[in-house]
Parts: structure tokens; C-alpha cells; sequence
């Protein structure tokens, strides 16, 4: 159940955005706010590997395209739901299955 994630064992910091090479703190400010929005926007019946994997995915995708600094708020959470329900939808196919 998602009220067991904790999301502050993900959060990053200027450190961790060393690649992002003069943009460190803007790059650590929005990624930590999108890590936020995972648990905003989070359902009671997620669990821990769907948001896990929503966290493995925002990663990855902000390492990969540096022009994700270009997203204002509005985008970044869209970014996040749209993450969970490709998540949840990819589960539900699995159990299908």
C-alpha cells in the first residue's frame, strides 16, 4: 500500500544532478518536486513496486532528455499521472494475462 512509500529515500540532491553541469539546483528542485507528485497523486490500492516503478521511470527519463528542465509545474505533474496510469494500466494487462 502506498501509504508504507517514502518518498524521501529518492529524493536527490545537487550532487546527484552533477550531469546537468551549471542547471544542478534547478535540475534537483524539479526533480524533487516530481518525486513528490508520485505520492500526491497516488491511489490507496498502488503499491510499492507500481510507484517504485513510476520513480524508476522519472529517473530515468530526466537523466536521458536534460530538456525536461523546460517543464513547468502543470507538465511535470501531468508527466507523474500520466506515469501512474501507464503503471497501473501495465499491471492490470499483466494480471490479464
Amino acid at each position: 500500500m502506498y501509504s508504507d512509500f517514502d518518498i524521501y529515500a529518492y529524493l536527490v540532491s545537487y550532487g546527484d544532478m552533477a550531469f546537468f553541469e551549471g542547471d544542478e539546483e534547478a535540475a534537483t528542485d524539479q526533480m524533487n518536486e516530481m518525486l513528490h507528485y508520485i505520492v500526491d497523486y497516488s491511489d490507496p490500492d498502488d503499491t510499492m513496486e507500481q510507484l517504485e516503478e513510476v520513480v524508476r521511470r522519472t529517473l530515468f527519463e530526466w537523466i536521458e532528455n536534460p530538456e525536461l528542465l523546460a517543464l513547468d509545474s502543470d507538465e511535470m505533474q501531468a508527466y507523474i499521472m500520466d506515469q501512474l496510469a501507464d503503471v497501473r494500466q501495465q499491471e492490470f494487462n499483466d494480471d490479464d494475462d
